[in-house]
C-alpha cells in the first residue's frame, strides 16, 4: 500500500502501513517498524503538495477543493496546523457548527509549531481576517508563542500590524479590549513596537462607537468617566510600552494630546 509516498527507511518499500496517530510505520516487505517526527511529516512530498492547494484553494473561497486536499494532509500528518485551521474555519463557518474554531486553538495551544507551519498559518489568518474578531487573544497567542525569538520580531510586527489595525477598526464596543488583551498589546509593543496597532488604538479613542465623540454622549458623565478608565488609560498604557524610544515618544506625545482634548470637550459638555 503507497502511503503518501512514505517508505520504508530499511529496504526502500512502498508497500507500508502507516499510523497517523502514532506516526509508527510498519513495512509489510521486511517487517521494519520505524517513527516519524512532525517535522518529517509536514516536508513529506504528498504533503507538502496537498497543504499547497489546500491553502491557495482557501484564500480564492474555494472551500469544499480546500478541505478536500487539507484532508489529504492530515491523512498522514494528523495534527498539521494550516490543514487543522482549515478544516475548522469550513466547520465553523461553512457548515455552520458552531465551537470549532475555538477547538483547533485548543488543540494548537501547546504544539511546538514547524517555521512553515506559523507561515502558513499566517496566510490563512490574514485571508480571514473578517472572521476573527472573536479570536484574537487566541490568534496573537499562537502566533507569538512560535514567534519569540529576536530575529522574529520584524515578521512578527508585520503580521500584527495587518491584522489588528484592521480588527480594531470593526469593534462594535470597547469590550473587546479585556485585560489580557491589553496585556498582548503591551508584550507586543515592547517587543516590536506594533506602530500601525498603536495608531489605530489611539484612533479609536475617537472613533469606537462606545466613545463620546461617536454619539455626543459627553453629557453622560459616568458612561465617559467609564471610556476614559476603561479604554483609554489602558490604550495609554500600551504605547507607553513601544521599544523604539523616538518612536514612543511620538505616540506618547500624540496620546497625551489625546488625552487634554478628551478632558477639555468632557468638561465642556458635562
Amino acid at each position: 500500500m503507497d502511503i503518501g509516498g512514505l517508505q520504508c527507511h530499511g529496504c526502500g518499500s512502498t508497500n507500508v502501513e502507516f499510523d497517523p496517530k502514532t506516526r509508527k510505520l510498519v513495512c509489510n516487505t521486511c517487517g521494519n517498524e520505524e517513527y516519524y517526527s512532525r517535522a518529517t511529516l509536514n516536508s513529506n512530498g504528498k504533503v507538502a503538495f496537498s497543504r499547497q492547494n489546500a491553502i491557495n484553494f482557501f484564500i480564492e473561497g474555494k472551500f469544499d477543493d480546500s478541505r478536500h486536499y487539507a484532508m489529504d494532509v492530515l491523512n498522514i500528518s494528523m495534527d498539521n496546523a494550516p490543514a487543522l485551521y482549515i478544516m475548522n474555519y469550513c466547520e465553523e463557518f461553512v457548515t455552520k457548527n458552531g465551537g470549532a474554531m475555538k477547538r483547533f486553538f485548543n488543540q494548537v495551544q501547546d504544539v511546538a509549531l514547524e517555521y512553515d507551519e506559523v507561515q502558513d498559518l499566517k496566510k490563512l489568518l490574514v485571508a480571514s481576517t473578517y472572521r476573527l474578531q472573536d479570536y484574537e487573544e487566541d490568534m496573537i497567542q499562537m502566533i507569538a508563542a512560535n514567534m519569540q525569538s529576536d530575529e522574529d520580531a520584524e515578521d512578527l510586527c508585520g503580521f500584527i500590524d495587518q491584522i489588528c489595525p484592521y480588527l480594531i477598526s470593526k469593534r462594535t464596543s470597547m469590550d473587546y479590549l479585556t485585560e489580557n488583551l491589553t496585556d498582548m498589546y503591551k508584550e507586543l509593543a515592547g517587543h516590536c513596537n506594533i506602530p500601525k496597532t498603536c495608531f489605530a488604538l489611539l484612533k479609536s479613542i475617537e472613533t469606537n462607537p462606545d466613545s463620546p465623540y461617536v454619539n455626543g454622549s459627553f453629557y453622560l458623565e459616568s458612561k465617559t468617566q467609564y471610556f476614559y478608565d476603561n479604554y483609554v488609560i489602558p490604550i495609554g498604557s500600551i504605547v507607553k510600552e513601544i521599544n523604539d524610544p523616538e518612536l514612543r515618544e511620538k505616540f506618547v506625545s500624540s496620546y497625551g494630546k489625546k488625552c487634554t482634548k478628551f478632558m477639555i470637550d468632557f468638561k465642556k459638555e458635562a
